[in-house]
């Protein structure tokens, strides 16, 4: 079989790996080499969870074991009102590590190729992938893995389902900050939630703090005088903002200093949910991959655990057709979506209703003792967290609460 991943995000990459490893003939087609990659702006952090790692193991992806930090605790500190503050931490079945984008996509991407999987560095158009979809050609299988890329809409919107409002994302590399090297922290207000997580950077470890922010809210530094070209502006608006919104860190971050003059991300995410399969004139059909089709608003911290999931689901369905003579067909490429969705897509996507939920009055009681549960019970706290990091059960345990 023969198949062609278009991008090389980390779910792109880590379905290559995984059907290289079962002999599959991947090609992978990226308009950024690896060094591109490196030298590239920041990226959004993505926390990869204990689920995630143990799908990174079972090919053979474990290539920053020893050197990233690694965590196994979360906090969660809500701030209701000025002055107020309720919360409790957590211990995550296992552990977790953060790893800059611009790192693990370009070591991923450099392994691929190593280990004899083919990459092709160039830009390509709708008319490039109605031509590599035709029947009998080069391949039997293409898979669109370009996140929020522009090759993306060509999957068409999916309007049956819901997504949350825009978020404007400011995200800062920096160094000397006291807060944990072993633990996430996650602060959460009216105006959006903020991320400090240990991170591996191209210098070391370092901490990536990053504020998911309302639109127009009290966390939102996407000011008209703030220029990503201009870090340090970028980082005082960052520590005015947090004083703003009565979150702590901004004194921590005040003594911080900046990794480099790359280091921080200003961008706004619009969530999106495409349809995940497009069949072209002639009936070939290509299959969205991770955040092409569904996007993981960043407020959940789960980007990185859904790209595993979908890549590990997608190569398991692929890997079991592989040999049985049935065409790849959009019927079956739909399947595979569906697929991934009954498996960890609609847990993720309950999880998201539920965060979003929380700061708009909307949670059941049942939600709302089992949240007061956690603030005093530390088994009830390490359940949640637990939950933090396999959705799945965090529904049950939702579901279900403990009496």
């Amino acid at each position: 079989m023969r198949c062609l991943i278009v991008g090389a995000g980390q779910s792109g990459l880590v379905l290559a790996h995984a059907l290289l490893s079962h002999g599959v003939d991947v090609t992978v087609i990226t308009s950024r080499s690896s060094e591109d990659l490196r030298r590239g702006r920041a990226q959004l952090t993505q926390l990869t969870l204990p689920h995630g790692l143990a799908v990174e193991a079972s090919h053979n992806l474990s290539r920053w074991e020893g050197a990233a930090p690694a965590f196994d605790r979360v906090s969660l500190n809500v701030i209701p009102e000025p002055g107020q503050s309720l919360g409790f931490t957590g211990a995550l079945a296992g552990i977790g590590m953060a790893v800059d984008p611009r790192v693990k996509r370009a070591d991923l991407l450099e392994y691929f190729e190593d280990r004899g999987g083919k990459v092709a560095v160039h830009g390509l158009t709708v008319s490039d992938l109605e031509y590599f979809t035709r029947p009998h050609r080069m391949y039997d299988l293409v898979l669109l893995a370009v996140g929020d890329g522009e090759l993306g809409q060509i999957l068409e919107t999916d309007h049956s389902r819901t997504t949350t409002r825009e978020r404007v994302i400011t995200q800062a590399y920096v160094t000397g900050l006291r807060a944990p090297e072993d633990e996430v922290q996650v602060y959460s207000c009216s105006s959006g939630e903020v991320y400090v997580v240990p991170t591996l950077s191209m210098q070391g470890a370092v901490h990536a703090v990053t504020l998911i922010a309302r639109s127009g809210s009290a966390l939102d530094c996407s000011a008209s005088d703030v220029r990503i070209t201009q870090p340090e502006a970028v980082l005082r608006r960052m520590i005015t903002q947090l004083h703003q919104a009565h979150i702590p860190l901004w004194e921590p971050l005040r003594q911080s200093e900046l990794l480099d003059s790359s280091a921080v991300l200003i961008k706004r995410i619009r969530p999106v949910v495409r349809q995940p399969v497009h069949v072209f004139d002639h009936g070939g059909a290509l299959l969205g991959v991770g955040d092409t089709v569904l996007t993981v608003p960043p407020q959940c911290g789960q980007e990185g655990e859904a790209s595993v999931r979908s890549a590990q689901v997608y190569a398991d369905r692929i890997l079991s057709e592989d040999g049985t003579g049935h065409a790849f067909d959009a019927d079956f490429l739909r399947a595979t979506f569906l697929a991934y969705m009954e498996h960890s897509g609609r847990h993720i996507d309950v999880f998201e209703k539920y965060v979003d939920a929380f700061w708009t009055g909307r949670l059941t009681e049942a939600e709302q003792a089992l949240f007061q549960q956690a603030c005093t019970d530390q088994s009830a706290a390490d359940a949640y967290v637990a939950g933090f990091a396999d959705p799945e059960q965090l529904v049950r345990l939702l579901q279900n609460p403990r009496t």
